[in-house]
This record gives structure tokens, C-alpha cells and sequence, in this order.
């Protein structure tokens, strides 16, 4: 009971260093989204949007390991030895890769580890859906229905991060023809199309993090 304690105190911590700050980055772009605003004020708001964003990213990257611990502690489900650490595996191997492209924002090296990052999301996304869904369907291999559903809806999480990661990315090209070249209509309607579709993409984000928690601590059916 002790190390589900601790366990489950690390996830609600990582819950909230999840949550917290990429409400932060969603008023950010809020203030860069309107074309009123000073040039400078926008170009500082992405920028700290996007130093924000590190961490959610790390504290997802790190559920993966302790969501895997508290499992097994709650004795919720059975976890094999080889399941446990590939769970460490890729929780480690995605910290590392968040802080190397972090450290290394604007550069080559930092959009071939976003796309590797990407990848990684897409596959481990197909694996909780899958997971999920087939035990909501059959009963195995997990026969509590809250827990396969809240396995199911962490795989839609991975998806939706995806959704928001690239629909941020039409966003750069007509935000630097502001800064170089000076505001205009289709420039200015390009960057809030971007950031439109990334802000409705945080925004589902946000719901589907509640929904989790609340069958995490309430688990209803």
C-alpha cells in the first residue's frame, strides 16, 4: 500500500505538471492569435509557449513508466517483468529525446527527433487504443471496464498530441514572413488557421485528461 501511495502521488504530481503548464501555452497562443497585439508581445508569447510545452511533454513521457508502477501496485492488472521494462525503456529513451530536441529548438538534429517523437506517439497510440478497446469489448485481457477504458482513451491522448504537435507546424513559415516582411491579410489569416486547429486540439486534449482522471479516481463502472 505504501508504494501505491507513493506511486499514485507521482502520477497526480505529473498529472498536474501536465495539465498546468499547457494551460499556459493555450493562453499564450490565445495573446499570439491576435494580429492587435504588438509583434514583439507575440513573438515572446510563442517563445514561451514553447519552452512551456517541454514540460508536459516530459511529464507525458514519464507517465508511461509510473502509470506501469501503480498498476502494479494497485494490483489492478498483472504486469509481465518484460512489460514493466519496456514500459522504463520507452519512458527513459522519450525523456532523453525531449531534451535533446528542447535543447536544441530550430536545428535539424530537433526536427528529425520530432518526427522520431511522432512516430513513436502513432504506434504506442494504436497499442493503448487497441488494448483498451478489445477489453472493453471481450472482457480481456483487462476485466475492469474503467481501467480499459482509461487505457483506451490514453491511446486517443497520444493521437490528439499528434494533431496538436502538426497543426501547429503551418503556424512557422507565415509567422516569419510577419517578423521579416510585415503583417497582411493571408498571412495573418494562415497563422490563425494554424492556431485555431491547435488551440481545438489542446482543448480536446484538456478533456480527455479530465475524463481520465475522473475514471482513474472515481472508477465508475
Amino acid at each position: 500500500m505504501e508504494s501505491a501511495s507513493t506511486w499514485g502521488y507521482l502520477h497526480i504530481l505529473l498529472f498536474a505538471l501536465w495539465l498546468g503548464p499547457d494551460i499556459g501555452v493555450f493562453m499564450a497562443l490565445m495573446v499570439v492569435k491576435q494580429p492587435e497585439r504588438p509583434f514583439a508581445v507575440r513573438e515572446a508569447c510563442v517563445n514561451l509557449a514553447q519552452q512551456l510545452h517541454v514540460i508536459p511533454r516530459l511529464s507525458f513521457a514519464a507517465m508511461l513508466p509510473a502509470g506501469i508502477e501503480l498498476t502494479q501496485a494497485l494490483s489492478v492488472y498483472p504486469v509481465n517483468p518484460m512489460f514493466r521494462a519496456a514500459f522504463w525503456i520507452a519512458g527513459v529513451i522519450w525523456v532523453v529525446l525531449i531534451v535533446i530536441g528542447a535543447r536544441n529548438r530550430g536545428t535539424p538534429l530537433a526536427k528529425g527527433l520530432s518526427y522520431a517523437e511522432i512516430t513513436f506517439e502513432v504506434l504506442a497510440g494504436m497499442g493503448f487504443v487497441a488494448y483498451g478497446l478489445n477489453s472493453l469489448a471481450t472482457g480481456s485481457p483487462i476485466d475492469d471496464p474503467w481501467f480499459a477504458a482509461k487505457l483506451f482513451l490514453i491511446g486517443v491522448v497520444f493521437w490528439v498530441a499528434i494533431a496538436a504537435e502538426l497543426s501547429f507546424h503551418p503556424f512557422v513559415l507565415p509567422f516569419a514572413e510577419i517578423r521579416e516582411e510585415g503583417s497582411t491579410y493571408e498571412r495573418e489569416e494562415a497563422v490563425a488557421r494554424a492556431l485555431g486547429n491547435t488551440l481545438k486540439s489542446m482543448a480536446l486534449l484538456f478533456v480527455l485528461l479530465a475524463a481520465i482522471g475522473y475514471l482513474g479516481a472515481a472508477k465508475p463502472f
